[in-house]
């Protein structure tokens, strides 16, 4: 799941800008999980947008400004 501004829904090719996603990270000695909000564009070919295919877009929800999402998000700017 990738959360970003969506730029034209309904047309043949949506942008997604301002993206991040949700990483699962295991302690190998706790075993205990934790989610961390990741922002894309530091990997190794630096994406800023993503181009997305209709088809696969699956469902669209809003980020409500005090869900945790929006929180991390605020922070990471």
């Amino acid at each position: 799941m990738y959360y970003g501004k969506l730029e034209g829904l309904g047309r043949p090719f949506p942008v997604l800008r301002d993206v991040f996603y949700v990483q699962v990270a295991t302690d190998t000695n706790s075993k205990q999980s934790s989610s961390v909000l990741i922002r894309r564009g530091k990997e190794w070919h630096g994406p800023d947008y993503m181009v997305l295919n209709p088809d696969h877009i699956l469902l669209v929800e809003p980020v409500t400004p005090g869900s945790r999402v929006a929180a991390l998000i605020a922070q990471a700017h």
